[in-house]
């Protein structure tokens, strides 16, 4: 069964600033009660990742594991709007195997999935499906690479893998490309980052 991809306009400095490093220490050591602290202190600003809506007081009555993977869920909510997903659907597969013959100057895999936060035996991964940030300092020139490396997208044409079977046609997997770009474009006006997920 294939994937969704979902992408999300996130702002990565004040999630590094704020979050990281008690979701790292979080990881490590299985303790929960920092992001519990710091789901408490935001209160207000952090959504149910079930219902979208603000947690209250009760807020702990929606926890299902109460893992240290669930309770970043909840977090992370404070640096993005669950509502606004901004994704690929299904055509993230055929548009990251065609980003890939183009050669940019980061990672393919960064343009579309992003970077994973791990440190240690811990890797931030909440749905199980897998979750990258792409970083807001990133942005700018991965941007204007997109729109520099346009024409040799469409140069190149459909992909061809034995691996993968594209259920898209070429105009699908081009209007892809536009939306990367405008996902780019977008991150890069708001000045920040990017969560992808599945």
């Amino acid at each position: 069964m294939a994937m969704e991809h979902k992408a999300y306009l996130f702002d990565t400095d004040a999630f590094s600033e704020e979050l990281g490093e008690i979701i790292i220490a979080s990881g490590a050591t299985n303790d929960i009660d920092s992001l519990k602290a710091f789901i408490t202190k935001n209160m207000g600003k952090v959504r149910s990742v079930y219902t979208g809506e603000l947690l209250n007081n009760e807020w702990e009555k929606e926890i299902e594991n109460g893992s240290v993977q669930e309770l970043t869920d909840f977090a992370m909510t404070c640096y993005y709007s669950p509502e606004e997903e901004l994704g690929f659907s299904y055509t993230w597969d055929a548009l990251l195997e065609a980003l890939s013959m183009v050669s940019p100057k980061f990672h393919p895999d960064y343009y579309i999935l992003g970077r994973q936060l791990e440190s240690g035996g811990f890797t931030l991964n909440p749905g199980g499906m897998g979750l990258g940030f792409v970083y807001a300092d990133d942005i700018p020139s991965m941007y204007n690479e997109l729109i520099d490396l346009k024409q040799k997208f469409i140069d190149n044409g459909m992909p061809s893998s034995n691996d993968l079977v594209y259920q898209i046609t070429f105009p699908e997997l081009i209007e892809a490309y536009d939306e990367l770009i405008i996902l780019y474009k977008e991150a890069k006006e708001a000045k920040c980052g990017l969560l992808m997920t599945f």
